[in-house]
């Protein structure tokens, strides 16, 4: 019944296993006959082909985060630091992670960008911190039901699994955890936000640093209450309880919460706070991670030379922690020219008529669709909201890997993740699109492989 729902939508082609299925999209995707067949299936809107307005984004002022090269003296890299007046306010991480947080002198930080930028025998990496925006587009309630929970094949995968266990670390606003959808399953959580938690950034770099960063983690108030509203209408989306008469039921109903606050009651977090929360999830067992935030392209997460302390930091958590992330594409209805990342999947949004809804980003670095337009979900108020947005579709798509790692926790992330491409919806015979990456992933299909193989 749901697989009537799919305007346009064909089942992928299963091979012998997730991987082989992945590697022989990777090896269509290669042809030019396959990359000119996507593109004359699927209709471009028009507003997409009028949005030239450059990209508006934010970033602290007089602030750089700084990697040393591994090579580089201490004492080297203190004595060029100095001679450019500025001040290490502090550092975070350790080897190849480390991150110095410094502050330029006032008014000098694109001279003194430049002039580390050019210096590869001392510095790995300079970036600025960047600042993101929650991807919500605002929308009163109107819809009874959740749509996008049938159009993914989610009812069919509970047969299976529901999550049980799984955790989801939302980075987000944090969540309330007192409402009925989340009570019972929304774990203490970690505030990137707070003095606690940056006190490594505050102590500074070196053994201080380090220590205070510990006890400022063990310390943390935690993310149990929603200090903006976003983030517990993504947790719900993702993870609210099913079968207690409460709401609405999440992707994954059975997972467990781990909100990490990187956001302020005015809806803006910093590639700071990221940075911090990844650094909080592997002693917290932590491996999927949902980023509803986005700044518009090209400047957004998938600039990979614009946060490049931040893609380190994301990508020692894909390849050497063996954690997943995923992230909002952004709703400026803007095409993105930052090409695809291996250790990052990026979630465009789809309407009821599986098409791209009007607001969502689009471009090269496109992983996966989902659900984003009519989502009905629950507020921190406890009551029912319907919403639209990527901030939406991105969780879906994190609920979905939940549900395959319950089905077979044995699993590694890249396994998961081919799994995850293997049973996609696709839009017509084009194993990816700029506008779908590889599709939509079909919960069901997604935990019979897990389990199965096929």
């Amino acid at each position: 019944m749901y697989r009537k729902s799919f305007r346009g939508f064909t089942k992928a082609k299963q091979l012998s296993g997730a991987g082989l299925a992945f590697l022989a999209a990777i090896s269509l995707l290669s042809s030019p006959a396959a990359k000119a067949d996507g593109h004359d299936k699927l209709k471009i809107p028009s507003q997409l082909k009028k949005r030239t307005a450059p990209p508006v984004y934010d970033c602290s002022p007089d602030l750089l985060l700084i990697m040393p090269n591994a090579s580089s003296e201490n004492e080297e890299i203190d004595q060029i630091l100095k001679e450019a007046h500025g001040t290490i306010v502090g550092s975070m991480g350790e080897g190849k992670l480390k991150c110095l947080i410094y502050r330029t002198e006032k008014g000098k930080m694109l001279e003194t960008e430049k002039k580390f930028t050019k210096d590869k025998e001392h510095f790995k990496y300079i970036s600025r911190n960047y600042k993101f925006k929650a991807q919500i587009v605002p929308n009163d309630p109107q819809f009874t039901s959740e749509w996008h929970l049938g159009a993914i094949n989610a009812p069919r995968a509970w047969d299976t699994t529901m999550g049980n266990s799984t955790k989801i670390a939302i980075f987000d606003s944090g969540c309330q955890a007192s409402i009925g959808d989340l009570s019972g399953k929304t774990q203490k959580g970690y505030d990137a936000t707070s003095f606690g938690a940056r006190m490594t950034v505050l102590g500074g770099p070196g053994p201080l640093g380090i220590i205070l960063g510990g006890v400022g983690g063990a310390l943390s108030s935690g993310a149990q209450t929603d200090v903006q509203g976003h983030g517990t209408m993504v947790a719900t989306t993702a993870a609210a309880s099913a079968n207690n008469s409460v709401n609405t039921a999440g992707v994954a109903p059975g997972a467990t919460v781990y909100p990490v606050q990187i956001a302020g009651s005015g809806g803006w977090t910093d590639d700071i706070a990221i940075m911090a929360g990844l650094l909080n999830m592997t002693p917290t067992g932590n491996r999927i991670v949902n980023i509803s935030y986005a700044a518009p392209p090209p400047v957004g997460f998938t600039n990979a030379a614009l946060h490049a302390p931040l893609h380190v930091y994301m990508q020692n958590f894909h390849d050497v922690e063996g954690g997943l992330i995923f992230i909002s594409s952004g709703n400026d209805g803007m095409f993105d020219p930052n090409p695809m990342m291996p250790y990052l999947n990026v979630v465009t949004a789809i309407d009821p008529s599986m098409s791209l809804t009007s607001f969502s980003n689009w471009g090269l670095s496109s992983t996966f669709t989902a659900p984003g337009q009519g989502i009905v979900c629950t507020a921190r108020d406890g009551t029912v909201k319907t919403v639209n947005g990527t901030s939406f579709s991105s969780p879906i798509v994190a609920s979905v890997a939940a549900l395959v790692w319950n089905a077979n926790p044995a699993l590694p992330n890249f396994a998961v993740e081919s799994i995850l491409k293997a049973s996609c919806f696709k839009a017509g015979s084009a194993p990816w699109t700029p506008y779908y990456g590889f599709g939509m992933p079909d919960a069901s299909k997604a935990v019979s492989i897990a389990r199965f193989g096929h």
